[in-house]
């Protein structure tokens, strides 16, 4: 099935182009990495994790999030999510296979991937990190592979799926549990020890994994005939409502919890994303955007309080899935960048971590390569829904 995404019309190969240059902005930036060391990056005594880090809980949470849609389909039965089941498991795999490339690129040079793999430790969690991730990305990507191709076919899914996903089940909850668990092992940083972070990495990746599909199960109705319908539509966006409502409740939690307690990294940090402390604190290049996190934020929450109204969730346009989209953003930035580049600036002041021009170059890539396979998946998910249609 893969060679359909061989074929397309010139918006599909110039989309194709564009994310293959970023990508070969990415591979050039991780060859002068590799040269250089991580010296050429922004990192250093005060910035332990960088930007390539930053990417890891969030892809943690979500690629757990397909297990919110794969296991009520297949163990639980509930057929109307079949059409977003396979979207959500290519997701996973993605998301994957993308955190696989941002562990290699924070290892500093390829000669250390195979160092990581030959030198495991039970105490050590980032050593669980790579080989849960990779048995979810096979276990992912067949199982959304085999539900595509049992609807090419028009067959019922094989019945190894269901064990499959049952497997799949404990690893996907664990990514989460391992993302956490290797920030809370700094204990310098206050803001990476709260009993709560696996479950927040979790609600997070949900709101952005429902606010993905939302998105994509929409974009496929405009382009390849509505034949998820407006149910599914409407759950989804529900789905994305309540993930980023607890989401923003957390948030209000910790934030309450700093202030309140007089917790000073907590506090510091939540002051360096949400006041105007940034633009005094970080370099000059970045200080531009000192306000991202603001708008983001506030983009996140008018974005929930939209999605709660069943007027929208029933409108099932480009306003639901707008929304959704924006949520999935916010979420990338509150478990992502967010909660790694201000989890560990220092209250006693120092040097603001920012990425340098390498960072910035693999993490773009890494991205593109992974918008890439997306597209590829999404490309054949596609034809396959034509073809069905077609018979």
């Amino acid at each position: 099935m893969f060679e359909k995404a061989l074929k397309g019309n010139a918006a599909y190969w110039s989309w194709i182009g564009f994310l293959a240059i970023l990508a070969g902005a990415g591979i050039h930036g991780y060859r002068v990495q590799g040269d250089e060391g991580l010296a050429a990056t922004g990192m250093g005594v005060g910035a332990v994790w960088g930007i390539y880090n930053a990417q890891l809980p969030f892809l943690a949470g979500l690629a757990a999030s397909a297990l919110f849609i794969l296991v009520p389909e297949r163990l639980l039965k509930q057929t109307e999510l079949s059409a977003a089941a396979p979207l959500s498991a290519f997701l996973a795999a993605v998301a994957s296979a993308m955190s696989l490339l941002f562990i290699a690129a924070g290892l500093g040079m390829p000669s250390r991937i195979p160092t990581l793999l030959m030198n495991m430790s039970p105490s050590s969690p980032a050593s669980w990190h790579a080989p849960a991730l990779m048995a979810y990305l096979v276990l992912s990507l067949g199982a959304g592979w085999a539900l595509l191709a049992s609807r090419r076919k028009g067959t019922t899914p094989p019945r190894w799926l269901r064990p499959l996903v049952m497997l799949a089940l404990p690893v996907g909850l664990a990514l989460p549990v391992i993302a956490a668990f290797m920030l809370a092992v700094m204990p310098t940083y206050g803001l990476w020890t709260s009993a709560m972070l696996a479950p927040r990495i979790l609600v997070s990746g949900l709101a952005a994994g429902m606010g993905l599909l939302l998105f994509m199960v929409v974009a496929l109705r405009r382009s390849a005939g509505p034949d998820e319908g407006k149910e599914l539509v409407e759950r989804l966006a529900g789905y994305t409502a309540l993930a980023g409502l607890a989401s923003l409740i957390f948030i209000g939690l910790d934030a309450g919890t700093a202030f309140l307690g007089n917790l000073p990294s907590e506090t510091y940090a939540l002051r360096l994303l949400y006041s105007d402390m940034a633009r005094q604190a970080l370099p000059p290049a970045y200080a531009p955007f000192a306000s991202l996190p603001s708008v983001l934020l506030a983009a996140g929450a008018v974005s929930v309080v939209l999605l709660l109204v069943p007027a929208v969730q029933r409108k099932g346009g480009m306003l639901p899935a707008a929304a959704g989209l924006l949520i999935a953003i916010s979420a990338w930035f509150d478990r992502g960048p967010g909660l790694i580049l201000a989890g560990q600036a220092s209250p006693d002041g120092g040097t603001v971590y920012a990425p340098a021009m390498p960072d910035m170059q693999v993490t773009i890539g890494i991205w593109a390569g992974g918008a890439l396979l997306l597209t590829a998946l999404l490309k054949v998910t596609i034809s396959v829904r034509r073809s069905r249609e077609a018979l």
